[in-house]
């Protein structure tokens, strides 16, 4: 078998969750530790006798940490024979059509833990990070980062 029949037997399009299932929960897991801990403390007179600026500045890293422990979860990624897409805090999308180099970081039996992902430069140079815990998508960035003429347009 060729590459060429190879690419063509891999999925066209694809959706599924960014990260792994482990790491949604080893993060949730630590977002309530932190949590738990801060409550912990608040009775604790140097917290008390701390400053407005100290005390905004713990609220606004905990908010941090919930927004992103929520996108962690949410977070999908989707590819397609025109466009890669991921939903994020801010969403990210590039088209293959722009993409000059594709990098795939996959490391072997810990995909459970470290979520594989597409590292994409496109024109100009602006570099883009794909994550993609499903594996029908991981076959999809295959397909198109290792076959570009079978991207759309291409």
């Amino acid at each position: 078998m060729n590459e060429a029949s190879d690419a063509s037997a891999l999925p066209v399009s694809a959706e599924g969750h960014a990260f792994p299932v482990l790491v949604k929960c080893l993060l949730t897991a630590m977002t309530i530790a932190v949590f738990v801990t801060g409550l912990m403390a608040v009775d604790k007179p140097a917290i008390q006798q701390a400053g407005f600026a100290s005390k905004l500045l713990v609220v606004a890293g905990l908010a941090t940490l919930m927004i992103f422990n929520y996108w962690v979860i949410r977070s999908r990624t989707s590819v397609n024979a025109k466009e890669i897409r991921q939903s994020w805090i801010w969403n990210k999308h590039v088209l293959w059509a722009d993409v000059v180099q594709a990098k795939m970081i996959y490391v072997p039996f810990l995909s459970w833990l470290i979520a594989p992902r597409l590292v994409v430069r496109g024109r100009g140079g602006m570099v883009t990070l794909f994550h993609a815990a499903d594996d029908q998508v991981l076959m999809a960035f295959t397909r198109y980062a290792l076959a570009p003429h079978m991207r759309e347009g291409a």
